[in-house]
């Protein structure tokens, strides 16, 4: 966890979701968008009881460990919230309004602390052998149609060799 800036959080039988987080006096600190502004959107976390981790390898392709944990809410104004958000916002990259971050996520987003339940999933050596392929999930997003008509292109019919 000391050299990931990013963990892939999964709870409720959802889609895993990757996410940024802080370390913060032992425990782990993450961000939860609470009405769709410009944080990271974890719709359903701050009910959640438990949560999964998977913690990525380096490159990200595989999976390094995995291990469970409960989360509990950091209330805002308090001096639990005030340390978290403190160190979050010096781990929070490309930050817009850095002068009104705090006050917005008081009001915009939910700090939440993943404590770890002692409970390892996968770890070296005992890593689950199931698929994890997913299907992508939708998008408004279609294709144009047709491609274009490319001038000055090589044909693809190629001349008889004799």
């Amino acid at each position: 966890m000391k050299k990931a800036g990013l963990v892939w959080l999964s709870w409720d039988n959802r889609r895993p979701a990757p996410a940024w987080f802080a370390a913060v006096d032992g425990a782990y600190v993450v961000l939860a968008d609470r009405a769709g502004s410009a944080e990271q959107p974890l719709p359903g976390l701050v009910d959640a009881g438990a949560v999964e981790v998977v913690v990525p390898a380096k490159p990200a392709t595989n999976r390094l460990a995995s291990w469970s944990a409960a989360v509990r809410r950091l209330e805002p104004g308090s001096d639990e919230w005030t340390t978290a958000a403190q160190v979050l916002r010096t781990e929070r990259l490309n930050a817009a309004g850095l002068d009104s971050q705090l006050d917005r996520w008081q009001s915009e987003a939910d700090l939440l602390v993943l404590e770890p339940t002692g409970e390892i999933t996968e770890a070296l050596g005992r890593y689950d052998g199931s698929s994890r392929l997913e299907t992508p999930s939708g998008s408004p997003a279609t294709t144009r149609g047709k491609r274009p008509i490319t001038l000055h292109r090589r044909s693809k019919r190629r001349p008889k060799l004799t």
